[in-house]
């Protein structure tokens, strides 16, 4: 959850037009973040006994900023230490005073009898976090899909500009946008920027693998690299896009000869027989790819920690397809064409080269 998001359901909740959903949704988070659950103390300690929000007066506000420090202060007296506090209070003063003076003019968020024009909404940010062993479907204001892998994170505003629809990824998402000719979808990344009218496409943008990958299934898209803007790239039906991450992609080869980036053709299989996008039904295709790059699938399907003792089987070439088996029958797959070793410590899956 962004910052806005935590502020807009905190002025909701203390206006009384939170709707049960978002109570929920704040309810739930601060829960997970102790600091947050002080702050939101502390606000309703201040509007008082029965005391509605709208009744505070402007200069009472002035009043009360020094009571409002010293709360947070004295919430804050078990912190570990003075040097990680001081930063922490001043963020928690201002959530509080900017929900304060939010609540007291009556400027919530998404308030219908005021028909807020769309900055408002264009700057309350949403951000989805995606743990492994799950995937998240969400659709966009603008109608698209989105299907987000395990250790994925997304961000999109609550409302599009005029001019375009700019989301962010860090992980791996699966698009069906919406067609809009007048405003493009742009997808940004650490890497590269897709942009997009209206299509279906899978973008794998995970900051520790190899590569980023664009792989286009349906219409046209342009993917612009960061790091040489004016090098457009464009892709068609049953294209991939593949860039070395980790690097600076300035042109196809660098001046050493090593590639930094390629298209290639995707294989004429069926459509659920594509690998690039099997995660979308909760499966693993791969095939000649080595040991490595499907563990790193292993572990955000089944969310597990992988650790190779034998650094030899890092480059072990394997195939296969796992679906719904679990993680020591999908071991059991592997192991069928691949001999090694492993056993399973909590979370996390040791792998050793078998003894001959």
């Amino acid at each position: 959850m962004s910052k806005s998001r935590f502020i807009e359901l905190m002025a909701k909740s203390m206006g009384k037009t939170a709707s049960a959903e978002e109570l929920t949704e704040l309810d739930m988070f601060l829960e997970q973040f102790p600091d947050y659950k002080k702050t939101y103390n502390v606000t309703n300690a201040l509007k008082g006994n029965g005391t509605e929000a709208t009744e505070t007066k402007p200069e009472e506000i002035n009043g009360n900023l020094e009571e409002i420090w010293n709360r947070i202060k004295s919430l804050n007296e078990n912190s570990a230490n003075d040097a990680k506090i001081k930063p922490m209070f001043r963020w928690q003063w201002v959530v509080a005073a900017a929900v304060l003076v939010l609540v007291t003019t009556g400027v919530l968020f998404y308030n219908r009898a005021a028909q807020q024009d769309t900055l408002t909404a264009e700057n309350i940010l949403h951000e989805i976090h995606v743990p492994y062993g799950k995937t998240e479907k969400l659709k966009l204001p603008d109608g698209t899909l989105v299907t987000l892998n395990a250790g994925s994170t997304f961000s999109y505003p609550e409302a599009f500009e005029k001019n375009s629809r700019d989301v962010s990824l860090t992980g791996e998402g699966f698009f069906e946008v919406t067609k809009n000719s007048k405003r493009p979808f742009l997808v940004h990344t650490a890497r590269l920027v897709v942009k997009v009218l209206g299509t279906v496409f899978n973008v794998k943008a995970y900051n520790n693998d190899k590569t980023v990958e664009t792989t286009l299934l349906k219409g046209k898209v342009q993917v612009e690299l960061k790091n040489n803007p004016e090098k457009k790239i464009i892709l068609l039906p049953n294209e991939k896009l593949i860039v070395v991450n980790n690097r600076e992609p300035k042109s196809v080869k660098s001046k050493e000869g090593k590639i930094e980036y390629q298209v290639t053709e995707l294989p004429d299989v069926k459509p659920d027989e594509v690998k690039e996008t099997a995660w979308v039904d909760n499966r693993i295709l791969f095939t000649n790819e080595m040991f490595e790059d499907v563990a790193a699938q292993i572990e955000r399907k089944y969310n597990v920690q992988v650790v190779f003792e034998d650094r030899a089987l890092r480059t072990e070439q394997i195939s296969g397809l796992l679906d719904k088996e679990t993680l020591k029958e999908a071991l059991g797959i592997i192991e069928l064409t691949t001999p090694f070793n492993f056993r399973v410590d909590g979370q996390t899956v040791y792998l050793s080269k078998k003894d001959k």
